[in-house]
């Protein structure tokens, strides 16, 4: 029956259960707790058993959403489904409990009314007695659809002054799917499982040289995985590394809905945040110095990509060689590239050759399996007996720290201190009992105040000094830790090579020659190696290794 039919029956007084008419129904709960979804049963039986009473009506079907919210409609798959069915005029009206089901925003209550209309399709909300085939059903349902908007505003405005009182008095918001913490009744308890591969992330991240990508493939390696089973993405590690509650404070106040109606979110500057050291209600996994410093690398690799700045830092860790190769005529990165027929082989090349060929650069390419060639080979012969030789160091290095470390200096400044500190309360007491009057214990203070900055800035240098040395120690420790594990392994090799070489400087000695002058991270060039552009391959016994193939452009 076509709509001009239905609405001539219906202003003669026909009931709408009268009409041959196909239906069909739309039910929707906001939220998918039990007493939600009990309501969607109850919405779901009702319309069934008020179909099957209408002999004149043909069923074709429901439309269900559950859990959605009535404010956006892009997200109601079945809703959006019911519109395009009517557009194919697969039914003649629609049956909705009430106005909030269909929609609380009333452009699109009315909107989409007019769209299903000028299909031939009515809606009918039984609630509010509101026919959208009746001529004056759009001003009711304005009206109407106004009042579900407001309601939707002020549940929004009172869910937003219950936020920011829940803020002053430091309770934790949000779900519980926090790496590392589960939420329990406002506050956050450590999950210890989970907490020991947020003490593996910021430890990795901080103290060595990976980047988000390589702590990604270590955490998956190690075992530990996203919630779908998944290598944990680099986005979610740096917002890991960026939250604070990982060290034990409070933060709220992140951001700020700008529509109730399209739920449109800004993310408020960290100036505006809401955050303070609440060890209460969260309990720090790592410490702040290790936080801090991890957050301090984050940020400077952040603004060195947003820069684009080409640099050591951008690339530091896509290769092995990222960032360390260097063309001896520009001073420039040499970039990893592609060669031969098939483009399996990685070389090395000046970027300025690969912008401008030649006649940019003629310094020559270097081809990865060369570079693992000679350093593999530098190492097992540097440190064949690696061991003796970095225990030696080892016991060297704490000898010198144990012979310097400033423990005796340290105490005399200490029992200066605390001398001149007793000084300063034997005043006071003088001042108190008025053998002593108050201009001159103010000119004997200021003379003790200025003794006390002396040494207390020595003894803070001193300190500081003594932890320098220990990180010596610990680094020595590290290096001959990581040497110890392996040579051969791709992972371990990249580390081992990280962590003891800053830079190769590719130079064209001659037209059948190479050279690559390797400095460590002391600044010292400890290796010279040539590599000649012959067709024959062959190992020097000296200190310079040679390998002979053919190289150019």
């Amino acid at each position: 029956m076509d709509l001009y039919t239905v609405r001539n029956h219906i202003m003669k007084g026909v009931p709408l259960q009268e009409l041959n008419l196909r239906v069909c129904f739309y039910a929707r709960v906001s939220t998918d707790k039990d007493e939600q979804l009990h309501s969607l049963s109850n919405q779901i039986s009702f319309f069934n058993d008020y179909i099957s009473k209408v002999p004149n009506w043909e069923f074709k079907g429901s439309y269900i959403d559950e859990g959605i919210s009535g404010t956006r409609v892009k997200k109601r798959e079945e809703f959006l489904r019911m519109i395009e069915d009517g557009k194919k005029h697969k039914f003649d009206l629609i049956l909705t409990k009430e106005i909030s089901r269909f929609s609380r925003s009333t452009l699109d209550s009315i909107m989409y009314t007019q769209e299903l209309l000028a299909n031939g399709v009515g809606v009918y909300f039984l609630n509010d007695n509101i026919n959208t085939i009746l001529p004056d059903s759009e001003l009711r349902l304005t009206m109407m659809s106004s009042i579900a908007q407001d309601e939707v505003r002020r549940l929004s405005e009172r869910v937003s002054f219950g936020m920011k009182r829940s803020i002053d008095n430091g309770v934790v918001l949000g779900c519980s799917n926090i790496y590392g913490y589960v939420k329990d009744k406002g506050k956050l308890v450590i999950d210890e499982v989970q907490a020991e591969m947020i003490k593996v992330i910021f430890d990795r991240y901080a103290n060595t040289t990976d980047g988000l990508s390589k702590v990604s493939r270590y955490l998956f390696n190690l075992g530990y995985k996203s919630r779908t089973g998944k290598r944990i993405d680099t986005t979610i590690l740096t917002r890991i590394i960026e939250n604070p509650k990982y060290k034990g404070y409070y933060c709220g106040h992140k951001s700020k809905v700008l529509d109730y109606r399209t739920k449109q979110k800004k993310k408020l500057n960290e100036s505006d945040w809401i955050i303070y050291k609440d060890y209460d209600n969260v309990p720090p996994i790592v410490s702040e110095e290790l936080w801090k410093k991890a957050n301090i690398k984050l940020k400077e690799r952040q603004k060195s990509f947003t820069n684009r700045t080409i640099n050591k830092a951008v690339f530091q860790n896509r290769y092995t060689y990222s960032g360390k190769i260097y063309c001896g005529c520009h001073n420039v990165t040499y970039h990893r590239s592609s060669a031969g027929k098939r483009k399996k082989n990685p070389v090395w090349e000046c970027q300025i050759y690969r912008k401008e060929s030649l006649k940019g650069c003629s310094n020559p390419r270097v081809f990865e399996f060369e570079l693992d060639k000679i350093f593999k080979d530098m190492f097992n012969k540097s440190f064949k007996s690696r061991n003796n030789f970095l225990d030696e160091l080892l016991s060297e290095c704490k000898n010198y720290l144990e012979t310097n470390n400033n423990d005796v200096e340290i105490k005399s400044l200490e029992s200066k201190i605390l001398v001149l500190n007793n000084k300063k309360n034997k005043l006071l007491e003088l001042v108190m009992e008025e053998y002593l009057s108050k201009d001159d214990y103010r000119k004997q203070i200021d003379f003790i105040n200025e003794d006390l900055m002396i040494y207390r800035n020595k003894m803070d240098n001193l300190k500081n000094n003594k932890k320098g040395k220990n990180d010596i120690e610990n680094k020595m420790n590290e290096i001959k830790n990581t040497l110890e594990k392996c040579l051969d392994d791709d992972e371990c090799y990249s580390n081992i090579f990280n962590e003891l070489i800053d830079r190769i400087i590719v130079q064209k000695e001659n037209e059948n020659q190479i050279k690559l002058a390797i400095f460590i991270k002391t600044g010292e060039s400890i290796y010279t190696t040539s590599l000649n552009l012959g067709k024959k391959f062959h190992l020097l016994d000296s200190d310079t290794t040679s390998h002979s193939r053919i190289c150019g452009h």
